[in-house]
């Protein structure tokens, strides 16, 4: 949490396009942070992403209601990642953001890619869905925080099986410096 004095150096009188390029990073950090805690597994530092009891709508990814609590939703999320996948990797894409004052609106793409724990399952496939993160954040006195979220899938694909690949170096500086297969 901010110190009384550390809020009120961050609400100092700034250059307003200054003020808004810092807002927007901090916003983007805050998604890049929640990406993060979900592949990690964090879901401590996932849920603090949010305004505390912010309901969220993830009901286009989870059997939810769409007015869910976030601590709800990362329990199940927690609970399915584990029982479920090995690795996951969110992929943050377009990032779209409107700062009006103290809340602001953004919409972030991302792509999410799950490794079964079980590789037999679904024939090793990986499950793959391009996401839109539609998201109402509020400048609160720990920062930028998401206070609504609404989860939008929009394709839903399983990625072939993982390949398994030997590395062979090149055997030469010759056949590293070939130009013959550069056309």
């Amino acid at each position: 949490m901010k110190t009384p004095e550390a809020i009120k150096a961050y609400r100092c009188p700034m250059d307003p396009d200054l003020r808004l390029l810092l807002d927007r990073q901090e916003i983007r950090d805050v998604v890049t942070r929640y990406f993060n805690s979900a592949d990690r597994r964090d879901f401590v530092s996932l849920v603090d992403c949010f305004v505390p009891g912010a309901l969220v709508d993830y009901s286009d990814l989870l059997p939810v209601s769409p007015t869910t609590p976030i601590a709800d939703v990362a329990a199940i999320i927690d609970s399915a990642m584990g029982e479920l996948y090995n690795h996951t990797q969110h992929f943050m894409g377009n990032h779209e953001c409107t700062v009006n004052g103290d809340s602001a609106t953004v919409e972030t793409y991302c792509l999410a890619i799950h490794e079964y724990l079980d590789d037999t399952v679904d024939g090793g496939t990986r499950p793959t869905s391009a996401l839109r993160y539609i998201d109402r954040f509020d400048r609160t006195t720990d920062g930028w925080r998401i206070a609504h979220r609404k989860a939008v899938r929009d394709i839903a694909l399983q990625l072939p099986p993982r390949a398994v690949t030997m590395w062979e170096p090149a055997s030469s500086i010759e056949a590293m410096t070939d130009q013959t297969n550069d056309r």
